[in-house]
């Protein structure tokens, strides 16, 4: 870490200064009785490039531990007990400088998540209905229900797109689907009642010649390909505002089933 990273937690007021954030962490990690944080078997760090030689990454995070009275103070709602095995999913997003210092961090997770560890993940979150809807195909029907009249949607390298140019956009990714290959995590809302979220999606589909081009990679017309990518949104009362998918083109689009890319 820099000593002059910016730590966001959610919800709570940014911390300039590593010592800052340090201080006031120290006994809510402590609370975490004999955690293991891993990164789950086949997810990837996503790595993009940033400003000057800086890089954005995310990195999903399963923290396995012991439930304590001090995290059962610090999460009243949740319905844990003292010395509960419990396990909760954590997306990490940092910015890393070409010296390999960490001068942002934001973990994105939800006290609602805190789960016991033997308990199955959920599959009926707001975010699964969005993407059973956007794999159902039906434009208008998940317009009308979880798209914003003023949703942004930006892929890597892309202009930033409204709904209706992000519509023709996906007729180019022909019969995509999307799998959530982890968890996703919708934070609890903000100030202004936004809520951001993370979505570990893999997009199988028909590659178009076109996407050539706009993603600077090659792959043959009808080619059967995967995307690995961390989806980034922000949601208020319902409705989709934002969708930034996390990936890079180079690296994460792939034949399917292979480990070929465009070059």
């Amino acid at each position: 870490m820099s000593k002059r990273v910016t730590v966001e937690m959610p919800n709570e007021p940014k911390c300039k200064k590593f010592e800052d954030w340090e201080k006031k962490a120290k006994d809510v990690f402590a609370a975490y009785k004999s955690a293991k944080r891993t990164t789950p078997k086949g997810a990837p760090t996503v790595v993009l490039p940033a400003k000057k030689e800086e890089v954005d990454c995310i990195t999903p995070q399963l923290c396995a531990f012991v439930w304590t009275k001090d995290l059962g103070e610090m999460y009243p709602s949740v319905n844990l007990s003292n010395g509960d095995k419990a396990k909760i999913i954590i997306y990490d997003r940092y910015t890393l400088s070409g010296k390999n210092e960490c001068s942002w961090y934001s973990p994105l997770f939800n006290p609602i998540d805190f789960k016991a560890a033997d308990r199955s993940d959920d599959d009926d979150s707001w975010i699964h209905t969005l993407y059973k809807a956007i794999n159902e195909g039906d434009a208008d029907k998940l317009a009308a229900k979880f798209l914003a009249e003023n949703l942004v949607v930006e892929y890597p390298g892309l202009p930033k797109m409204n709904k209706d140019q992000w519509i023709e956009l996906s007729k180019n990714f022909k019969g995509q689907t999307h799998d959530l290959f982890l968890p996703p995590v919708l934070g609890a809302p903000d100030k202004d009642g936004i809520q951001e979220g993370v979505a570990a999606v893999t997009r199988k589909f028909k590659w178009s010649a076109a996407l050539n081009e706009m993603f600077k990679v090659e792959f043959a017309e009808d080619a059967a390909v995967e995307i690995k990518a961390y989806d980034n949104l922000k949601v208020k009362d319902g409705k989709l505002l934002s969708l930034t998918p996390a990936f890079h083109p180079a690296l994460n689009i792939k034949a399917a089933g292979g480990k070929g890319t465009g070059a």
